[in-house]
């Protein structure tokens, strides 16, 4: 909520917006290029345990005898694990590269689930619906190895927005039907998908956060809260309250850029593993303030007239 400043000056109102939001300055000082996003929010946590402990659940539904289906399920959470560890070493500006022992074992992981070989024969179906999931999973690790190998402490290297449209969105469709509720080896690998999107979703955000901002016209429509003093949005990422952020703005219909210092003056978590962020404008240029406005007051009468008489 915006709850200080000159935010509550102005009408403020829900409307869909294309935003870019960044801290205006990167961490200091640091081994690799950090913006000081925290894209690790109590929110993103919690959604990280909560899939992980219906995985756990799941694995121990599997009949006592199956070890090795165990083992293999076991190598594909610490795989993931190593992923996500290595998305918060760099996001505090540490470059995983830097300690050759680590760096040596990330490398390894590009062998992909190695454990899952010894099901081919025995298990073909579960090996497949594996070989689904690690294809994802190997993209981008070794995207991220990749922006790690070519970036510097001024410079997080990204070739662009990552790969879609995997094998596994359709496998998850299957996965996810109600009549496979009861088999434990179906939750067990529809749970460990979900938890890997969640850190590749991270992943995400940090590659988008570094390539899109030169490309408004791809910014998504977000609902947000706005006035000509701020905005509230819903990010699942955060930044440090009262922390100094850019904000830029993009109208595409008059191809209109507008850029505002801000502050942020609220921070929650909200329903849907989602943060609400409030931001404050700070001495905004009378101009842009003015042309913001008008946007405002043009989205509501545009709302008022598709109102049915």
């Amino acid at each position: 909520m915006l709850n200080k400043g000159n935010g509550r000056r102005f009408h403020r109102v829900d409307m869909p917006i294309r935003y870019f939001i960044t801290p205006s300055s990167p961490i200091r000082d640091r081994d690799i290029y950090a913006t000081g996003t925290n894209y690790f929010p109590k929110s993103t946590l919690k959604l990280i345990e909560t899939k992980k402990k219906l995985i756990l659940q799941s694995i121990q539904k599997i009949q006592t005898n199956d070890l090795l289906l165990k083992t293999v399920l076991i190598e594909m959470i610490e795989s993931i694990e190593f992923f996500g560890g290595c998305l918060k070493a760099i996001t505090h500006g540490t470059n995983p590269k830097l300690d050759l022992t680590y760096w040596i074992k990330l490398k390894d992981r590009q062998n992909g689930f190695k454990q899952a070989d010894s099901l081919a024969e025995s298990s073909p179906k579960t090996f497949n619906h594996i070989k689904i999931i690690e294809q994802k999973y190997l993209t981008y690790l070794n995207s991220l190895i990749e922006s790690i190998e070519k970036s510097s402490s001024s410079h997080f290297f990204v070739q662009g927005r990552l790969p879609a449209g995997f094998k596994i969105d359709e496998l998850l469709a299957l996965l996810r039907d109600p009549k496979l509720k009861k088999v434990p080896l179906i939750q067990a690998l529809l749970h460990i998908s979900e938890f890997m999107e969640t850190y590749l979703s991270v992943y995400q955000r940090i590659n988008d956060d570094n390539y899109l901002k030169q490309f408004p016209k791809e910014w998504p429509f977000q609902e947000a809260n706005v006035s000509a003093g701020g905005l509230a949005v819903f990010m699942s990422k955060g930044f440090t309250l009262y922390s100094r952020v850019d904000v830029y703005l993009y109208f595409e219909a008059e191809n209109k850029l507008l850029f505002f210092d801000g502050t942020v003056v609220g921070f929650r978590t909200v329903h849907n593993y989602q943060e609400r962020i409030g931001i404050n404008f700070e001495f905004p240029r009378g101009h842009d303030q003015k042309f913001l406005q008008q946007e405002i007051q043009k989205h509501e009468v545009e709302e008022c007239m598709s109102i049915p008489l």
